[in-house]
């Protein structure tokens, strides 16, 4: 019986490099495990927590906007649970030459009250502040005529 004994060499160099790098490692794959799962606030905001959506009264509600003299309505749709359009009546000529951010603005509160259903977390651009706010004031009103209680 022979027996081929190996003897292994490590310098203290080596092992605190290599100690270095599995904590490295360790923390690395912790991180992106962390990163990876649903946090609670995602659940929150998804409606997974359990939160009951809001119920409307099915029907097209209107609510006016005045800008300067001239007067133009936001029609919202509601379905029974969602919010299913929203536009703007009585928009003629004058009104978009005056106001010319009005009509992109519109499209873009638009694109996200349908995406989030709601009007509390729509970011209103900085060109258009003031507009966005007055199209939000109007969308709300038309939400809160058709909520059900």
């Amino acid at each position: 019986m022979s027996a081929k004994t190996k003897i292994i060499v490590l310098r203290a160099k080596e092992l605190i490099l290599g100690g270095a790098l599995a904590v490295l490692g360790f923390f690395l794959l912790l991180f992106m495990i962390l990163w990876l799962m649903p946090s609670k606030a995602q659940n929150e905001v998804s409606g997974d927590a359990g939160a009951p959506a809001p119920t409307y009264r099915p029907g097209i509600y209107t609510a006016e906007l005045r800008l300067g003299n001239q007067t133009i309505e936001v029609e919202t749709i509601l379905e029974a649970d969602r919010i299913s359009s929203i536009r703007l009546l009585n928009l003629d000529e004058v009104i978009t030459t005056a106001y010319p951010l009005l009509e992109p603005t519109m499209e873009s509160v638009c694109r996200q009250v349908l995406e989030n259903q709601s009007t509390d977390s729509v970011k209103a651009e900085s060109s258009a502040r003031y507009t966005s706010l007055a199209l939000l004031s109007a969308i709300q009103s038309c939400i809160d005529k058709g909520l059900i209680p």
